[in-house]
């Protein structure tokens, strides 16, 4: 099968999820409507009886302080409805399930509008987590650009929401002998931002491994000031201590450069750095990413690496692929914690051709050749690799 053909099966196969996703979102939705209508007249009858009747804001404070088995910390909740487009939307619904023998923890949230509010699904089992993980780390090579801040093992995940994965040591190894782990899945509202999930995904994360029987140490729940505004960017020299230290090197060490800087501590699918001019754009946005460095950790990784050698047409059998190095894109690898790990540069080069990127939001290579790109990455993964206890590190050939 060709490239193309390969990609197209790839693209047929992702509208047919999403066509699917939507059909079962409306079914759910009719569903949830069906469950409120019961759930309200149930309270209407029972609490009539003396005397009075549930009130909406009576109603939300209940479902707030049970949702999620009551594993939402104080004011998520305000700002998870704010995520739905109807802020002063009342809430109707609250269910969680646990299902210990299949490894696996829900809870789902809902508004009197039939939108989702909030919706963690849980996976402890290998095949429930790689069929998720398949659909965010792709064999033409795409694969999620943002690791959560706070250090949280965990990435946004590329259509909507974010996924966490935390150690879960307590339900054995898998198949393969590696510690066990969980895939939380969290989404809220349609107008959600990843930072507004952070908090929820931490604290439901931790509920879920207690109720697994993970017997590991809880994730850190953020502050409340998250749930407000992103993390923001910051001078490159704060890049010097730590494993993207190379960022606040070479072209970069002048002033007018800033990173974003998202380091997992511990276990942790992806790493992720990238340095962008400071400031904003005549949009009012921060400036493209004109170089960023990734490190993904997993059985993934190789089917990444291998998609991104086919689309820089850098040397690769059918099956598997070496490190290697072009203009714009470079990979070195490892093995993490018992598993493949890929550790990435890519570059923004100007495009002679078009303007579609000026001068200012790329780099050159007078800026950063290739040699440079090589001493970039080798201190990336090298520094990645010791904070890891990683083992057999491969870098590109040096020119």
């Amino acid at each position: 099968m060709s490239d193309a053909e390969e990609q197209q099966q790839q693209t047929d196969e992702d509208e047919r999820r999403e066509r699917w996703r939507v059909l079962q979102e409306r079914t759910d939705r009719r569903r949830r409507r069906t469950r409120i209508a019961v759930w309200c007249g149930l309270g209407v009858l029972v609490l009539g009886g003396a005397g009075w009747a549930v009130t909406p804001t009576v109603k939300d404070s209940v479902i707030t302080s049970g949702a999620c088995d009551g594993a939402l910390p104080d004011g998520t909740m305000d700002t998870l409805r704010n995520t739905t487009g109807h802020a002063d939307g009342h809430l109707t619904e609250s269910r969680s399930e646990l299902d210990g023998d299949l490894g696996r923890y829900s809870c789902e949230v809902a508004n009197e509008e039939g939108e989702r509010v909030l919706e963690v699904h849980v996976y402890s089992r290998r095949d429930d987590i790689d069929r998720e993980l398949i659909r965010e780390f792709r064999d033409d090579g795409v694969h999620p650009t943002s690791a959560l801040p706070g250090g949280l093992p965990g990435f946004e995940s590329r259509l909507a929401g974010l996924t966490l994965l935390p150690r879960c040591p307590g339900r054995g190894k898998d198949a393969a002998g590696n510690p066990g782990r969980l895939l939380v899945d969290v989404l809220a509202g349609h107008r959600s931002e990843p930072h507004q999930l952070v908090r929820a995904g931490a604290a439901v994360a931790n509920k879920a491994a207690e109720k697994l029987g993970c017997d590991t140490d809880p994730l850190p729940v953020p502050e409340k000031e998250i749930e407000q505004q992103a993390p923001g960017s910051v001078p490159s020299a704060r890049a010097a201590d730590t494993t993207c230290a190379a960022l606040a090197r070479g072209p970069f060490q002048d002033a007018g450069w800033s990173v974003d800087l998202r380091i997992p501590k511990g276990p942790a699918p992806l790493t992720s750095c990238t340095v962008r001019p400071s400031g904003k754009d005549e949009d009012g946005e921060p400036h493209r990413p004109v170089l960023s460095l990734h490190g993904l950790y997993g059985e993934w990784t190789q089917r990444v690496m291998l998609g991104q050698a086919r689309h820089h047409g850098a040397r690769t059998d059918e099956e598997r692929v070496g490190p290697w190095l072009t203009d714009e894109s470079g990979w070195a690898m490892a093995r993490c914690d018992g598993r493949p790990a890929g550790f990435k540069i890519s570059v923004s080069r100007p495009d002679h051709e078009t303007d579609s990127y000026s001068e200012d939001k790329t780099l050159s290579r007078k800026q950063l050749d290739r040699t440079g790109m090589r001493k970039m990455l080798a201190s990336f993964a090298e520094r990645e690799s010791a904070e890891r206890g990683c083992t057999g590190l491969r870098l590109p050939a040096a020119d």
